[in-house]
């Protein structure tokens, strides 16, 4: 049975400034980068055996983050990106707003049905995050895995996991450095815990 470990990134300077980053790349902040070492400590009582991440660039830095603690190399792998959202990367909700109110309304109350100018839809990323995990199962046997992902990729592989319809997209939610675990037994996928910040508790 394999045990995944799936973490949204640290807070980055485009989640401050609201801005939709999808592909696009915006650094941690500091309290990111703290927010993750935190993180990185509650890990470390997992026996984590594998780190995969994304490559872009704020699961970059919060996966090597996290490596130096946990003293594990990370292996990225791009079926692990957040959804590429086309023309609305860099822009704030107000913008879209503004610029894509007719498609912006689908998306908040049909998601699965939006069809962003030059992004990737719903099912696509459903597709490559569904692959990227059997790959897994097929690959480890008996692990803890963690992967460092995105939130709409996490709220996406969760929902698909639970064999619930995109349409639930805005049903479940991901905070930075949030923790999500879920366990492949014999009958299929379990989720044990969503959205765990109590590494945060405190501050």
């Amino acid at each position: 049975m394999n045990k995944f470990f799936i973490v949204r990134h640290g807070q980055t300077e485009w989640n401050i400034q609201g801005k939709t980053q999808g592909h696009g790349n915006s650094s941690l902040t500091e309290k990111g980068k703290e927010e993750t070492k935190k993180l990185a400590i509650k890990l470390s009582k997992y026996n984590i055996d594998y780190i995969y991440s994304s490559d872009l660039g704020r699961t970059m830095e919060t996966s090597n983050i996290i490596s130096s603690v946990l003293q594990k190399e990370v292996i990225y792998d791009k079926n692990l990106r957040e959804i590429n959202f086309g023309k609305w990367e860099g822009l704030t909700i107000d913008e879209i707003k503004n610029q894509y109110s007719d498609i912006y309304k689908i998306w908040r109350n049909e998601p699965h049905n939006a069809l962003i100018p030059d992004a990737e839809n719903l099912i696509s990323l459903k597709e490559r995050l569904l692959k990227c995990i059997n790959s897994l199962n097929k690959k480890h046997r008996n692990s803890n895995i963690l992967l460092v992902s995105h939130g709409m990729s996490i709220k996406v592989l969760l929902l698909s996991l639970l064999g619930s319809d995109l349409s639930n997209l805005y049903r479940i939610k991901q905070d930075n450095t949030a923790l999500n675990i879920v366990e492949f037994r014999d009958y299929g996928p379990v989720i044990i815990k969503i959205n765990d910040t109590s590494h945060l508790e405190g501050e």
